[in-house]
């Protein structure tokens, strides 16, 4: 793929991402550019080509979110309230089940965490070694394959799941959720290729 054409695909996502960050505000008091700035300062130095391989910048760009996933994920699991005040608002906006719905179990959220953790490791382990060439680039695929699926499919969710139109959830997938998914899907494909 032409260097241009990936980070294109990569920066394009990104800035979707970062753009429905900004209207939506900060959630209580985290900077939304704190949580994306390291994403984004890495994929723009990938796309501008300031003397890091733009392979390393994707895989690590990458690595590194879906490793920050990984941990919200576990203080989901734990308890923990953000975004928003309580875990009814948590569920109306992640989740998007409306008020008084449970949260997912501990273990689902830890499912979920090994998962986004693997995918870390999978995908920083072919770029770096360790492991068979074949087996970890195919992972890596599949990782992007899944993470874009993800991305494409929270913009159709609405028509699955109507009840979800009303909730914060709907919105927050749109703007962020999805972006999120295809940008990261956009730089392990990256990350990936030769």
């Amino acid at each position: 793929m032409d260097p241009l054409l990936s980070s294109a695909a990569v920066v394009a996502p990104l800035l979707v991402l970062v753009a429905g960050v900004s209207r939506l505000g900060a959630p209580r008091g985290v900077s939304p550019w704190t949580l994306l700035g390291l994403l984004a300062i890495l994929c723009a130095a990938g796309a501008l080509g300031v003397g890091v391989p733009r392979r390393d910048v994707l895989a690590l760009a990458s690595g590194g979110a879906l490793g920050v996933l990984a941990a919200i994920h576990v203080y989901w699991g734990l308890g923990g309230a953000w975004p928003g005040d309580a875990r009814h608002e948590k569920v109306e906006m992640v989740v998007g089940l409306p008020k008084g719905s449970p949260f997912p179990s501990l273990g689902a959220c830890l499912v979920v965490a090994c998962l986004l953790a693997s995918s870390a490791a999978l995908v920083l382990a072919q770029r770096y070694g360790g492991g068979s060439p074949t087996l970890l680039r195919l992972g890596a695929w599949a990782v992007a394959l899944v993470l874009g699926a993800r991305g494409v499919g929270g913009y159709l969710e609405a028509r699955l799941r109507p009840d979800t139109g009303a909730l914060p959830y709907h919105r927050l997938n749109r703007l962020v959720y999805s972006p999120l998914s295809l940008t990261l899907a956009a730089a392990v494909a990256g990350a990936t290729l030769d």
